[in-house]
């Protein structure tokens, strides 16, 4: 059920000693990818098993995982892991965690979760499954398995890269769950519409910055750590052109957004490209105060990690405070939450 991708021949090159690099990205299975890499699963894995340990629902969760996992319709999606849920011509799979009282009350804000390459929503799903019922927001989680996205290089081969985000095509994989999985919630729970957002680590904020780029009159707010807007020219040179196709950025609704990265070290190298979260950060940031967006960047030095001082619970404080139509975000006169890390500042709008 995998849809494959043909790249022109004019990338061949490119490809064939980028993605076999690429492929080991954040893949602690077999300790390939850099140090950096393997510094994020294992950083991401301790923030998940973290958040998991502090909430008695992520343990029950991981119990009911061990059961068989039966295929799942709108009717029947429940807490833990869903599999086979319909998406267009694919079936997906994907982690709820749902706050106390889902049933009864409502409607309620929605958090989705992207996982990094090499990484499971089995792993990542812990991130905010201890967060559901925030005092500050209690909201319904979503954290998708990736779906398996394979590139077919002419001459070279097929390579896993987990998530359909180099080009935006129709149909594109992962903004077809997006949708999905958001109209079946509105259906089952009830969705509070200005209170959806979007984070993720690494390829998984690449996903979130997709969704941002081609649904963002939708989010109230996003945040993400180490990620990079393909929409925006300045993150894409010539090589990187010849497989990356997102289009211009056109959207009206000017959210905040949350940017975290890990200072110089906080790169992956794709061999003959290496794509900089620090230098994309402030690139993006840049790209949107320039569109009358107001953003946060967090500097937090420690690489390709999800750092220790801005946990989920502090991602969760910042979209409570950013719900769809803050054009102007409190911070700008009230300043950033005492729980901040000190590394984060707040970078008003440039332009209306």
């Amino acid at each position: 059920m995998l849809r494959k991708y043909s790249i022109s021949m004019l990338a061949l090159l490119l490809l064939a000693g980028m993605i076999p690099a690429a492929a080991g990205c954040g893949d602690d299975d077999d300790g390939a990818g850099t140090d950096a890499d393997t510094d994020a699963d294992t950083d991401s894995d301790a923030d998940a098993d973290t958040d998991a340990d502090t909430d008695a629902d992520a343990d029950a969760d991981a119990d009911s995982d061990t059961d068989a996992c039966e295929p799942v319709t709108c009717e029947t999606i429940h807490a833990g892991l869903n599999c086979d849920f319909p998406v267009g011509d694919l079936t997906r799979d994907f982690y709820l965690d749902l706050p106390t009282g889902v049933e009864e009350d409502g409607p309620w804000p929605v958090v989705f979760s992207w996982h990094g390459l090499g990484d499971t929503a089995q792993n990542f799903h812990g991130l905010i499954s201890g967060q559901v019922n925030n005092a500050e927001m209690p909201f319904i989680g979503v954290t998708p398995e990736d779906s398996g996205y394979v590139l077919s290089v002419p001459l070279a081969g097929d390579f896993p890269v987990d998530w359909e985000v180099f080009q935006i095509v129709d149909g594109n994989r992962e903004v077809a769950l997006f949708d999905a999985v958001l109209a079946c919630l509105d259906e089952r729970y009830g969705v509070d519409h200005d209170r959806v957002h979007s984070m993720g680590f690494s390829l998984g904020s690449i996903v979130t910055d997709l969704l941002a780029t081609v649904r963002g009159e939708q989010l109230a707010s996003v945040a993400t750590y180490s990620g990079i807007y393909w929409s925006n020219p300045v993150n894409v040179g010539a090589l990187l052109g010849m497989i990356v196709s997102w289009p211009g950025y056109a959207v009206e609704n000017r959210y905040t957004q949350l940017f975290l990265h890990g200072g110089t070290t906080d790169l992956y190298d794709m061999s003959v490209v290496q794509l900089h979260f620090d230098q994309a950060a402030g690139n993006d940031s840049t790209m949107l105060r320039g569109l009358g967006h107001d953003t946060i960047v967090c500097d937090h030095g420690a690489g390709h990690t999800v750092p220790s001082g801005m946990y989920a619970d502090k991602l969760i404080g910042f979209f409570a405070d950013h719900p769809l139509g803050t054009e102007v975000s409190p911070y700008n006169d009230d300043g950033l939450p005492g729980d901040f890390a000190d590394y984060c500042e707040f970078l008003p709008k440039t332009a209306e």
